[in-house]
């Protein structure tokens, strides 16, 4: 069930309801909190039973065996004991994510890697390695995110740094709550499992940001992300069955049009993940629930790990918590840190998906971050806070705006350039248009592949990101999301309606979210 779709609006309006009513009575009757959290934890299977009812069950499997690992690690006194129920979890989990994920891109590699072997020395080769697939194997929808999730419950129990959840229904609402459940954000038990514990009613100033939230959203999606999907497609092709029946089209591609599609798809996929990320935070907060801010205008960032503090900052979070920071982070110095940097870049592309494209895609961002930390860090350091000066010349500020400018260009540009890996449907056109980003282009202004030239393609990018691009700009330089209340009320009226008009009047409805493949 989308939420960019009729049915989840009807669905939302009858769960809506009925919650409000046993809201209206849970700070005093028991019952009724009790009966609210049901209810959510209901609505919230329902939800994720739209797609396949068979998804439900790992789910499910997933839920209890956290529930139950965490209880017992909880009250065993014995380390090792408190080890084994930790590693039940994890192994299941990753096990379960390994399956239906991961298994077919190993199987195959492995089997090809022996082949190649093989035949090196002379020997047989093993059987071709489409006979190892799981056949008719579906993808569950957003197991990437509840698994990361719930193994980030127990690890937490493990470290005492919270307590073992006892109502299992309470902990069930924790790893289903529809709005983020199948796109995030990825929140720590210690954030949400209280709220959602405690009785739920949404305040009148929640009700405003949540409002604005979810047409925020909405904006993001329907009207830039999925507007900017017909150029995307143009380049990278709308599905992988068209490339694969005609892998020589990508050799028609020029360079100027690769270049122009990283950037419309790295648009794309900000405002898809994004707007859809702020729909759920709209939700919530209109259930009286507060979540993680997932995206925080990224695309103003100055440096790689800005960057990577304003993207998907719940993933790079876990991350940080449970792989960087346990594998020592910094403190074993510059080179381990390096090496640590490599591990969790390498595994946040894999994390996406099981291709070479997604890996790619993760460790160019890890040589991004390094080249910073080893290039420009220590100079900034070492120039010190030159900005407390009362009074900063005009050509000062000048430089500053200057380089803040290049700066930021250089960044999303960088950025823009590992996207075309990700999008890309396998490692040959991966290599193909990256290798075109870079090569002298032919600025050819009338191509012959249906698709439009560069400047074309860059005038359709900005009529359509343009209004997001100033929103963006405004919460960033203002550091508040919600500075449009803090206006004048006509601008108020002009902006909200300003976005609504270009939902109703060219946003595309029912359209997947991209980072559900994940």
């Amino acid at each position: 069930m989308l939420f960019n779709t009729f049915v989840f609006l009807l669905f939302f309006l009858i769960v809506y309801s009925v919650f409000l009513c046993f809201g209206w009575f849970a700070k005093k009757q028991k019952w009724a909190y009790r009966a609210q959290n049901l209810w959510l934890l209901f609505a919230s299977y329902f939800f994720y039973g739209w797609w396949e009812w068979f998804f439900l069950t790992l789910i499910l499997l997933s839920t209890i065996i956290d529930y139950v690992a965490a209880r017992s690690i909880e009250s065993s006194q014995n380390q090792m004991v408190r080890r084994i129920y930790l590693a039940v979890s994890i192994f299941a989990n990753l096990g379960l994510l390994f399956t239906m994920k991961y298994y077919d891109f190993f199987a195959v590699n492995l089997v090809d890697s022996w082949n190649q072997i093989a035949i090196w020395l002379g020997g047989s080769v093993a059987t071709d390695s489409s006979t190892y697939l799981l056949k008719n194997i579906v993808l569950p929808v957003g197991i990437s995110f509840y698994t990361f999730q719930t193994m980030s419950y127990t690890i937490d129990v493990y470290r005492q740094q919270i307590k073992a959840e006892r109502d299992f229904f309470d902990f069930a609402l924790f790893v289903n709550f529809f709005p983020q459940l199948v796109a995030g954000p990825i929140e720590r038990a210690q954030d949400l499992l209280p709220q959602l514990k405690a009785p739920k009613f949404p305040t009148m100033d929640g009700v405003q940001k949540g409002l604005y939230d979810i047409l925020l959203g909405y904006f993001m999606k329907v009207y830039v992300a999925d507007n900017l999907a017909t150029y995307v497609d143009q380049v990278f092709f709308a599905g992988k069955s068209f490339y694969t029946q005609n892998p020589e089209i990508i050799q028609a591609m020029d360079g100027s049009q690769v270049f122009a599609g990283g950037f419309l798809f790295l648009t794309q996929i900000y405002c898809d993940f994004a707007g859809y990320s702020f729909i759920a935070l709209g939700i919530s907060r209109l259930l009286g629930v507060t979540l993680t801010v997932n995206f925080e205008t990224p695309e103003f960032s100055k440096t790689p790990t800005e960057f990577w503090n304003r993207w998907h900052v719940t993933l790079n979070r876990w991350f940080r918590d449970y792989i960087y920071i346990s594998l020592g982070g910094s403190k074993y110095g510059k080179f381990a840190q390096y090496r640590n940097l490599c591990i969790i870049f390498f595994l946040s592309g894999l994390w996406h998906g099981a291709n070479w494209t997604f890996i790619t895609w993760g460790c160019l961002q890890g040589v991004y971050t390094m080249i910073y930390l080893v290039t420009f860090s220590k100079k900034k350091e070492d120039l010190g806070d030159q900005t407390n000066e009362t009074t900063i010349s005009f050509s000062s500020k000048l430089s500053q705006i200057l380089t803040g400018t290049f700066s930021r260009v250089l960044v999303f540009s960088l950025v823009a350039f590992s996207a075309v890996a990700f999008r890309s449907y396998d490692a040959n056109m991966m290599f193909v248009y990256l290798q075109k980003f870079l090569s002298v282009w032919t600025w050819d202004l009338s191509p012959n592949n249906n698709v439009k030239n560069m400047f074309g393609l860059w005038e359709e990018y900005f009529k359509i990101f343009l209004p997001l691009l100033i929103l963006d700009g405004i919460t960033y330089f203002k550091k508040e999301r919600y500075w449009i209340f803090m206006t004048h009320p006509l601008i108020q009226t002009f902006v909200l309606s300003f976005m609504a008009f270009l939902i109703l009047t060219r946003g595309v409805f029912g359209k997947e979210v991209i980072y559900f493949a994940f």
